[in-house]
């Protein structure tokens, strides 16, 4: 669900959080963008943004949706293949950022954002052109 380069699905996820989960969630830099090295997995627990286990279930579920968003344009077996990678790798170890400094318009919809792992990194930069960086392996 994106819009030219708006993320809406990613950004119904924020509108979703509370006062304290917009704090943890909302940074200011975002990663710098280093071809394959952008998504390189740490294998680190103690990551960036808003902790996936701290959500209420329906949050979670509109998580969920941003990933099968960015899985659409692959084939359904690549797409449900990667989605139980992330499970197996627990959920609830994802943290998800979203990010200030690339605010185009400075309208609080957020252009650039990630949910990243131990084992997964989905990175998404909507500007100057539409970037998206996902890396999912097995094991961290």
């Amino acid at each position: 669900m994106f819009t030219g380069t708006r993320p809406l699905r990613a950004n119904e996820v924020f509108k979703m959080l509370d006062g304290k989960q917009r704090e943890l969630a909302l940074l200011d830099e975002p990663r710098e963008e280093k071809g394959t090295a952008t998504v390189r997995l740490t294998g680190r627990t103690d990551l960036p943004g808003l902790p996936v286990a701290a959500l209420a279930r329906d949050q979670k579920e509109q998580v969920r949706k941003v990933m099968a968003d960015v899985l659409a344009p692959f084939r359904k077996q690549d797409a449900d293949e990667a989605l139980k990678l992330v499970e197996k790798s627990g959920f609830d170890n994802l943290h998800m950022s979203f990010y200030k400094h690339d605010d185009i318009g400075n309208d609080g919809v957020w252009d650039v954002w990630q949910i990243e792992g131990p084992a997964m990194l989905w990175y998404f930069r909507g500007a100057p052109h539409v970037h998206t960086w996902v890396h999912i392996r097995e094991h961290a």
